[in-house]
């Protein structure tokens, strides 16, 4: 009972979190995207640095997993549970908007894993600290190219 209890709060919380979150985007004129790829994810990444960064301490290699196995599970069961349930619910496949944010943002992430992917073999399964600041670079252009796109179409 007190886990379902604790489920009701969760879900009742980030419903708040989000409809504040919503209003700020329609205060400065942001789309939801650009909310959910800043704000809501620094949000709800902290908890993960956190805990990766802890585990990567005593154990290298199981901290580097959790880098790639904590966002494929919010991935993978976040879309297939909540996708599972809008088409239980309504009976009809839900139609999926790819602005030109989220088309940046996946090609940009599917990019930088793929390089990932052949860099730490190739490197010996070592990764320097600059390899590190490429990542943050990346995640910086990124996210400018983001806020480019989204200025440039509510300008037009």
């Amino acid at each position: 009972m007190g886990f379902a209890v604790a489920i009701v709060w969760v879900m009742a919380i980030a419903d708040e979190v989000v409809e504040v979150l919503q209003t700020f985007g329609l205060i400065f004129g942001l789309s939801d995207a650009i909310i959910g790829l800043t704000i809501f994810a620094m949000g709800n990444s902290l908890a993960d640095l956190v805990a990766n960064m802890s585990v990567a301490v005593f154990a290298p290699i199981m901290g580097f997993s959790a880098c790639f196995g904590g966002p494929m599970l919010n991935i993978l069961l976040g879309v297939g549970i909540s996708g599972t349930y809008v088409i239980r619910q309504t009976g009809k496949p839900y139609p999926l908007e790819f602005s030109t944010t989220l088309v940046i943002t996946s090609t940009g992430l599917l990019t930088l894993l793929i390089s990932t992917l052949i860099f730490v073999p190739w490197n010996g399964y070592f990764l320097p600290r600059k390899w590190g600041f490429a990542l943050i670079v990346a995640y910086v252009v990124l996210m400018t190219a983001n806020i480019v796109a989204e200025v440039l179409s509510n300008s037009s």
